[in-house]
């Protein structure tokens, strides 16, 4: 089906989205910081990233993003994060503060994560 990169600190909640992606047929591949997703990014892109927000640092995903943006990266961007409950502000997509094609709170339910690929990678083709 689709190649699709996933960038997030946490093993578990990494390996757990790997599971139910691979199971619809994506071929997938993890790194766990910024730096290591960006370094996968620049070999070979992916047709959509997963992208955490918080990581080491509270905003690491919306600057990977915003860098892959000012790159000329195309491919589409889900958010997922629990920084919504965290604030208790409503985070949405923008292409300034949050360069991102959707943003999902965690934790997300695997059928409404394999929707949201679904559905922005049929808007890609």
């Amino acid at each position: 089906m689709a190649t699709i990169y996933l960038v997030d600190d946490d093993p578990d909640f990494s390996d757990a989205v790997k599971m139910v992606l691979e199971r619809e047929g994506h071929a997938i591949s993890t790194a766990n910081n910024p730096a290591s997703g960006l370094a996968m990014i620049q070999k070979a892109s992916p047709e959509l990233l997963v992208l955490d927000i918080m990581m080491q640092s509270p905003d690491d995903g919306i600057v990977l993003a915003r860098q892959l943006r000012k790159e000329g990266f195309k491919f589409p961007i889900i958010m997922l994060s629990a920084i919504g409950k965290v604030t208790g502000m409503d985070y949405d997509t923008d292409s300034e503060m949050l360069p991102a094609d959707a943003f999902v709170e965690k934790p997300v339910m695997p059928a409404a994560l394999i929707e949201k690929v679904n559905q922005l990678l049929a808007r890609n083709k």
